[in-house]
């Protein structure tokens, strides 16, 4: 499909210069009656296909799960309804002149000619434009969400979504984009999702695989998501590995077409339960948190004036924060040990996320220790003996997939702490979790209070 563009705009004044040109002509071809039943029947047909959309049966709708979303539904509803009717008023077209003429007097006729052209004019102008501002109502949702979708391979998309983008693109050049969207079809926040969804797009689509995780953290870490990211079918699209083609199609940018038609994604679309959980997330804080990493609606103001607890989202490990942590419970720790233990911390840190919701936490990485890592000192030097304890970093074999190591519930003390009890593994322990400014403090209280520092995600 081989696509000309001469200036900004230029296909939707190709358009318009065709539909309402070629308006004019039926106009002054058909008259005034014959265009005034087609203009009934535009005008019927934008307002019963709003009610009959959802009669549309699927085989007429592209195969993905957002095509009535989208208005593809509505375009053949007003394509069919538009026909259906407009042949119609041609049918009736002869009575009706037959009736209308009988009643004028023979003085008149001539007048009538004459009137009958002109009113044709202005009735087939009328219906041209009017085609026009519903072709490009109709292109407006598919365009703006294939605008927010670059992919490397643009002319892989299908005809109709090229077309749809080509259309959004010059109706901004022009400044239509507002008179198009007083016939839009689409929900009031589907907009807002789509420039979510482009945001994700353009951040996974790197080759910078630690700014790729810190941004899934920061996404999944977004308080009113939190219950949401692990929910099964979420998780089936946001692990990071290249078995999971979701993922790699947003790595790789691929074609949007490809994305909407991915199997896990048409699942979690027609979970109802999925649908309304994502259903009560506000999109512009959601949007501003992404961009900014504040959210209004879950700053620790607004969740201590709710009563809610402003531990809520997610936290990464601190690795320097907690190795010293660990110089302060093993202070006999030697250089040597301190290097092998910063190391270990790291590699638990690469993709270690804890998240709250109210009343649920998660705990979700490669690696968490499952034993205290102080151990009765072996070594053999000055002011070491077998009742002091040094840390011993676990063997790491092998490096496992990102997964959810702990779900479970907490709950806040008196005393101002939070208490949870995680099971891991083979580890159980009792958790004490205390909240300073900009820090989490995490107590492993049946590992030797080994502690653990958390901060908030940084982009």
């Amino acid at each position: 499909m081989i696509v000309l563009a001469w200036f900004p705009g230029d296909s939707v004044l190709l358009i318009a210069a065709a539909l309402i040109g070629g308006g004019l002509a039926l106009g002054h071809r058909l008259g005034a009656l014959r265009m005034a039943l087609l203009g009934s029947a535009y005008v019927l047909a934008a307002f019963l296909a709003i009610w009959l959309r959802h009669a549309v049966p699927e085989i007429l709708l592209p195969d993905y799960p957002i095509s009535r979303l989208l208005g593809a539904d509505l375009a053949w509803a007003f394509a069919l309804l538009f026909l259906a009717l407009g042949v119609t008023g041609q049918l009736l077209h002869a009575s009706l002149t037959q009736q209308v003429e009988a009643h004028l007097p023979a003085d008149r006729q001539d007048r009538w000619e004459q009137l009958k052209r002109r009113l044709g004019l202005v009735l087939g102008g009328g219906l041209g434009t009017g085609l026009c501002w519903m072709i490009l109502a109709l292109a407006l949702p598919m365009g703006f969400l294939a605008h927010q979708f670059p992919a490397d391979r643009p002319e892989l998309d299908p005809p109709g979504q090229r077309i749809a983008a080509r259309l959004y693109h010059d109706s901004s050049a022009l400044g239509l984009i507002p008179v198009a969207r007083w016939l839009d079809s689409a929900p009031t926040d589907f907009y807002s999702a789509a420039e979510i969804a482009g945001v994700i797009y353009q951040n996974c689509s790197t080759n910078n695989l630690p700014h790729i995780r810190q941004f899934r953290s920061r996404l999944l870490g977004y308080p009113g998501l939190v219950d949401t990211a692990h929910h099964l079918r979420v998780t089936q699209l946001t692990h990071v590995w290249t078995t999971n083609r979701f993922f790699m199609g947003l790595h790789q940018r691929t074609n949007l077409t490809y994305l909407l038609t991915n199997p896990h994604l048409q699942d979690a679309w027609a979970d109802p339960d999925l649908r309304a959980q994502v259903a009560q997330v506000d999109l512009s804080d959601l949007k501003a948190y992404l961009h900014t990493g504040q959210s209004a609606l879950y700053s620790p103001q607004m969740l201590s004036l709710q009563g809610r607890a402003p531990l809520l989202g997610s936290w990464q490990l601190d690795t320097k924060q907690t190795l010293e942590q660990f110089q302060s419970l093993y202070p006999k720790m030697i250089p040597g040990e301190r290097k092998a233990l910063e190391h270990y911390l790291q590699t638990v840190a690469a993709d270690l996320i804890l998240s709250f919701s109210d009343g649920t936490c998660y705990l979700e990485g490669r690696f968490f220790p499952e034993r205290k890592l102080g151990q009765p000192a072996t070594a053999q030097r000055e002011n070491v003996s077998p009742r002091d304890w040094l840390p011993v970093v676990p063997e790491i074999s092998r490096t496992p997939n990102i997964r959810l190591m702990m779900q479970g519930a907490w709950e806040k003390k008196p005393g101002g702490t939070y208490h949870t009890q995680w099971t891991w593994g083979a580890a159980n322990s009792a958790v004490t979790l205390q909240l300073f400014p900009d820090r989490l403090l995490l107590t492993l209280e049946s590992m030797g209070g080994e502690k653990y520092v958390f901060q908030r995600p940084q982009l």
